[in-house]
């Protein structure tokens, strides 16, 4: 039964298509953009998964303030940025990979792609909510989510498998955006 039940989750992880990213648009303040991240299911994976690669890479901290700073930047800058929907769904794919390969990946790097793809999931909360209040709301939801994926992170059993799962529901999210 218990089998039945992962694979349940699994084919719903990796089912998701472009449309479930970003439903419906928040209005404002700090509530709504508190609840817009929990609406889409490659922020919450790619939250999630930066939690668990800062966790194995042993560099939470440094990993939180960059994700936070490129998700801030992203919301307020005047950007253009082309094909959004396939660049998060290659993030929650990027995520995963670098929870699998964190005690390979120089934490550079891994900063560095932490922070571009934060810069693009900042940009469509940023495109999708109104003001200041909405923007703060939807950067401590992101910490929340990735603070799970770090405590998830630090057990041994979830830090082998759920990296694999955000790279599998990744790759079926970028299959369909």
């Amino acid at each position: 039964m218990k089998r039945l039940s992962n694979l349940s989750i699994l084919a719903i992880l990796i089912s998701a298509g472009s449309a479930w990213a970003h439903p419906g648009h928040a209005s404002g303040g700090f509530a709504a953009g508190l609840v817009h991240p929990l609406l889409g299911l490659d922020h919450w994976l790619a939250m999630l998964g930066l939690g668990l690669w800062s966790c194995a890479a042993a560099i939470p901290r440094k990993a939180l303030a960059t994700v936070c700073a490129a998700m801030a930047v992203g919301a307020f800058a005047p950007l253009a940025l082309p094909a959004v929907e396939p660049l998060l769904a290659a993030s929650v794919l990027v995520a995963g990979l670098m929870g699998l390969g964190a005690t390979r990946l120089p934490a550079v790097l891994g900063l560095v792609l932490a922070g571009a793809f934060s810069l693009v999931h900042g940009h469509a909360h940023g495109q999708e909510t109104a003001g200041l209040a909405a923007a703060a709301g939807a950067l401590c939801m992101s910490m929340g989510l990735m603070a799970i994926g770090w405590l998830a992170g630090r057990n041994a059993r979830l830090q082998k498998v759920a990296p694999a799962l955000v790279t599998l529901a990744g790759a079926g999210m970028l299959g369909f955006a």
